[in-house]
């Protein structure tokens, strides 16, 4: 079953006939041609069926005309294929008007020329909408004088609603079709490159090392906060690893990246939901705490520089634990963020200043 299949596919996905022209036109139209004929050959034989000899005859031409242009899609070239095509289709459809009658909703075909039309390649749309407007003025002649038309092969009630039906079926399905083929690439390129900018953006607003977020992330958070201006404020923390610089030379930096994303980890994982954690540079962290005042972040840090100090990092012949000082300061409902993140950094100053290892604020 699976090699029928894929035989049949590769029988529709011939490569075109030409270099430089769209192989995915030419399959829409073989799968177009094809449903033009599976809809003939249903409709001659309910017509055969019904004793209308007479139009079971006219979807038999048809039947042969769209098998015909199959064959030739194989052998021209694209643009006179489709030249052919939308004449044919014009002229199939009108006729059907005038054969079968204004009941049966043949007419309803204009609606996949059109659609066809502007598929059927790039560019050119001053001429496809000069050729929607014909098709327009063609279709709305037809309708207005569909009182005054009478079925050159007049159909029983029942035979009428049988043909509308599959009329109607035969359209939408040509038109879903084309859309289908058409849209699939399309949507999925669009997904790709949303995921693509996703992913630039996290990117550009992330430390590599930590993955947390970074210096330029971190000052459009705080004046977002700033801008968004909530009674309770928020308060911001600067904190720096104590000799960091001797941890490196000690054991060196692939143990020093450990540290920085180990005390990384240690503030993601004591921080509430709200808060942005940052890599600010080097060893130098960054807390916003949102909806929090000075007070209720001291506390907070409170216990994560006691979870800290406990925090042991193997060298693989000796364990080791690290201190950090933390400055810390309170948004006042006045300035930017380069105020509140200096003055926060300026207490930072003050703990190395006065041994390490505490929180100032």
């Amino acid at each position: 079953m699976k090699a029928l299949v894929d035989r049949i596919r590769s029988f529709f996905t011939k490569d075109t006939a030409s270099e430089g022209e769209s192989a995915k036109l030419l399959i829409v139209l073989r799968i177009l041609f094809t449903s033009i004929v599976v809809y003939s050959v249903i409709s001659m034989i309910f017509c055969f069926c019904m004793g209308y000899p007479d139009a079971a005859f006219c979807f038999a031409g048809v039947i042969i005309i769209y098998v015909l242009m199959f064959c030739f899609s194989f052998h021209v070239r694209t643009l006179p294929l489709v030249i052919a095509v939308n004449a044919v289709s014009v002229i199939c459809t009108v006729g059907g008007f005038k054969i079968l009658g204004p009941n049966v909703s043949i007419q309803d075909f204009f609606i996949v020329i059109v659609v066809m039309v502007y598929f059927s390649g790039y560019g050119n749309y001053r001429i496809k909408g000069i050729y929607t407007v014909c098709v327009f003025v063609l279709y709305y002649i037809l309708q207005s004088r569909s009182g005054s038309i009478f079925a050159a092969i007049p159909f029983s009630y029942n035979a009428q609603q049988v043909m509308e039906m599959l009329n109607i079926l035969a359209s939408f399905w040509c038109v879903a079709i084309i859309c289908y083929v058409y849209s699939k690439d399309s949507q999925k390129l669009e997904g790709k490159l949303i995921e693509y900018n996703r992913i630039l953006r996290q990117q550009a607003s992330t430390d590599t090392l930590t993955g947390l977020h970074n210096r330029r992330s971190a000052n459009e958070f705080i004046e977002k906060l700033i801008r968004r201006n909530d009674e309770k404020g928020f308060s911001v923390c600067m904190c720096d690893i104590d000799f960091f610089k001797k941890v490196n030379d000690s054991y060196g930096h692939d143990i020093g990246d450990k540290v920085l994303a180990g005390f990384a980890q240690a503030l993601v994982d004591s921080v509430t939901e709200e808060c942005l954690v940052s890599r600010w540079g080097g060893e130098e962290f960054l807390i916003v705490f949102p909806n929090m005042n000075g007070d209720e972040a001291r506390s907070l840090l409170d216990t994560i520089r006691t979870k800290v100090k406990k925090i042991e990092f193997d060298t693989g012949s000796r364990k080791f634990s690290i201190t950090v000082t933390y400055g810390l300061a309170e948004y006042g409902f006045n300035g930017d963020a380069e105020s509140v993140v200096k003055e926060a950094d300026e207490k930072l100053y003050i703990g190395k200043e006065n041994g390490r290892d505490q929180i100032v604020f």
